[in-house]
């Protein structure tokens, strides 16, 4: 290979090097800028954080729907009520409690423009729209006992919550703000004319315990009230439904009462004057025995499987033969027989 021929490939590789490195150059610069980016970004994240809600004291969000107890601990507190003015609140961080997110609580060491006596703090918890709340506020050892709906995002409380300086640690020069949540129903409308309601998990819990104590009751009795006028108002093939109830053993049954009989059944009217009674159990494959009864007409005890959830007869008696002269109401009920139960009482082992 010739010197000029060698020259022009050196010459070549050289600019070849050249380029490389300004677009390594270019390309670190750009790494650089996205590294600063991210830095800054992540700085602002951090003191977003740190100052939610514009408090200091900003309590670490909570995420478990078995939380009922908050105890905020406001440290330094002499020094927050000296510099804290009057009607200006301290902000805990954002909380989910019992299932339901976004409750703040809101102090005032000095009070607000509201609250009448010196030395009085106020205390407020804030909550989202549709929640219903039984709970307690407590700031040291005073709470208050409270029950409010949330129609807006709007905080319920007290300008005159107590006597703070009373209430104050002064080992740890410190005080805590807290709330008990005694009962909450949380409504939430994810569409015009849909509302969803939660009550919480001890709603479950409260549903289970009927069951368990009221499983050795065997019948139940349901006054209805005004039976003529309501033989007036409800037509044929409506009902009128009794709260929901567990006895022996069974849970969420349901008594259903049609004072003009049920629906035509395949073009036949009901019989006139007669009523239709029925029981409805929770869905499931269970053999009951049990004993309808209006008033002194009483239909069973019939062996029932409850293979569908409604069981009863479209025309269970004739409505004013039950019904005393001068009296309105009239007493509907069942008496249930489980002999699911019968085996229980004779099995009292524990297999583990």
């Amino acid at each position: 290979m010739s010197g000029d021929a060698l020259q022009s490939q050196a010459a070549a590789l050289s600019r070849r090097l050249e380029a490389q490195k300004l677009q390594h150059s270019e390309e670190l610069a750009r790494f650089a800028e996205e590294a600063q980016a991210l830095k800054a970004r992540l700085s602002k994240a951090l003191a977003r954080r740190s100052q939610r809600d514009g408090s200091k004291e900003g309590m670490a969000e909570v995420d478990t729907a078995y939380v009922r107890r908050v105890d905020w601990k406001i440290s330094e507190i002499s020094a927050k009520v000296r510099t804290t003015p009057r009607n200006t609140g301290i902000w805990s961080g954002k909380l989910t409690v019992m299932g339901v997110s976004d409750l703040v609580l809101e102090f005032f060491p000095q009070g607000r423009d509201t609250t009448t006596f010196p030395g009085f703090c106020a205390a407020f918890l804030w909550g989202p729209p549709g929640l219903w709340l039984k709970y307690r506020l407590h700031v040291g050892e005073h709470s208050v006992l409270n029950e409010d709906f949330f129609d807006s995002r709007m905080g319920h409380g007290h300008s005159n919550f107590c006597n703070l300086q009373a209430q104050v640690d002064k080992s740890t020069d410190s005080v805590v703000v807290g709330l008990d949540i005694l009962e909450i129903c949380h409504y939430h409308e994810p569409a015009p004319g849909l509302r969803l309601v939660n009550r919480g998990p001890e709603d479950c819990v409260k549903r289970e315990a009927e069951v368990l104590r009221n499983r050795e009751l065997e019948s139940v009795d349901w006054t209805i009230k005004d039976v003529r006028r309501r033989v007036q108002e409800v037509p044929a093939g409506q009902c009128i439904a009794s709260p929901m109830f567990s006895i022996a053993g069974v849970r969420e049954m349901q008594l259903l009462f049609y004072p003009n009989g049920t629906s035509p059944s395949l073009g036949v009217a009901p019989k006139a004057g007669y009523c239709g009674f029925y029981l409805r159990c929770a869905g499931g494959q269970f053999e009951l025995a049990l004993t309808l009864f209006v008033g002194s007409a009483k239909k069973g005890p019939n062996k029932t499987e409850f293979s569908v959830p409604t069981k009863g007869m479209p025309e269970f008696c004739r409505l004013e033969d039950q019904l005393q002269e001068g009296e309105e109401d009239i007493v509907c009920g069942v008496i249930v027989h489980n002999p699911d139960l019968d085996t229980e009482e004779l099995e009292r082992t524990l297999h583990i």
